[in-house]
């Protein structure tokens, strides 16, 4: 079973398109990054899915469950972290963690191991007799994911974190992520404007544009339905002679390839022509110049299951650009939506 299904997803708001006609499978047990742009539809994306709003056409399930009409079973077996879903600032974290688990029908000793558990990945044990608003943003935000995780969810439905995060907190939530997904079978939805971000942690991904979907899969399958190609590095020895057809960028010489197999007969050439080697290395594009690509070219690339290429005009649907209508930025909720995910 897909822990997400989405077809033809679409949520108008009173002057705005917020999503146009998403379609999205997420297979269980995976750690699944949507890109996009402030604005593309990914924050609308999440609270459909979580049941915070209604889709105006289109339908999705979630963990089998339809979000507008089970919502309180989907929340028995789904995390969300939100910006808006925040911790209580008056408690402490370890208050809040406890608070939360209390909610989802956890005893005290089993909240009080799990709390002790997150907080010690997390890297944010430190920070558990503080008020939550004393925490400081990158805590807080990894006190947030923890209050998600609290009661063993099946799904995780995860905002983006990344802004106020250094290397060590992203490497301390990849960590967990990871662990949970292989010790636990949690399956992740993470949404983030970040592909730097994303790249660090998902395994697969889907770029989002205007509402809709503009590619879907693996690192390797995105980079060649954009066209991108590796690249061979090289540093040499000085006076060394270089090999033809290599251009000098950014402290090294480099040329572009088709795949990694080409690397040792490239070297094994330019060995033969008297060239003396001190580093050889190939890039791999990274998500970030996959992602600006898809931008560029104006262009949806849906990939298949069998890593068929479908190229059509860009715009939701097929459509040009002028025809799609406005894209929503991800608007505040209601005070009482703000609630429901808090209770999550």
């Amino acid at each position: 079973m897909d822990a997400i299904l989405a077809y033809d997803l679409t949520k108008q708001y009173e002057n705005c398109l917020g999503l146009n006609g998403l379609n999205l499978q997420v297979p269980q047990g995976e750690i699944f990054g949507c890109i996009g742009e402030r604005g593309c539809g990914k924050t609308t994306l999440l609270r459909l899915l979580s049941g915070l709003c209604k889709p105006t056409r289109g339908e999705c399930t979630v963990m089998g469950y339809s979000p507008s009409v089970e919502s309180g079973r989907l929340h028995t077996v789904t995390g969300v972290v939100l910006d808006t879903a925040r911790l209580y600032g008056h408690m402490t974290l370890s208050a809040n963690l406890s608070f939360f688990a209390g909610l989802n029908g956890i005893s005290a000793s089993d909240a009080l191991d799990r709390a002790s558990f997150l907080m010690h990945k997390l890297d944010i044990f430190e920070g558990r007799d503080v008020p939550a608003d004393k925490l400081s943003t990158s805590v807080a935000r990894r006190a947030s994911l923890a209050r998600a995780l609290m009661h063993r969810p099946k799904l995780l439905l995860m905002d983006d974190l990344a802004e106020g995060m250094d290397h060590e907190a992203t490497e301390a939530i990849r960590s967990l992520l990871w662990e949970l997904e292989e010790e636990e079978g949690m399956t992740v939805l993470l949404c983030t404007q970040n592909p730097f971000y994303a790249q660090r942690i998902c395994h697969r991904f889907a770029i989002l544009r205007e509402g809709a979907l503009a590619a879907r899969g693996d690192l390797e399958s995105l980079r060649k339905a954009v066209g991108l190609k590796y690249k061979a590095v090289l540093r040499f020895l000085p006076e060394s002679p270089v090999p033809e057809n290599f251009v000098f960028e950014e402290g090294s010489w480099q040329k572009e390839i088709s795949s990694e197999q080409e690397m040792p007969e490239l070297i094994s050439q330019a060995v033969a022509k008297g060239a003396k080697i001190c580093e050889a290395k190939v890039l791999q594009p990274t998500l970030w110049e996959i992602y600006r690509q898809y931008l560029a070219t104006g262009l949806r690339r849906e990939e298949a299951e069998d890593g068929t290429e479908n190229t059509v005009p860009g715009g939701p649907q097929g459509q040009g650009a002028d025809a799609v209508s406005q894209t929503a930025a991800d608007s505040e909720p209601t005070p009482e939506q703000e609630s429901e995910v808090q209770h999550n």
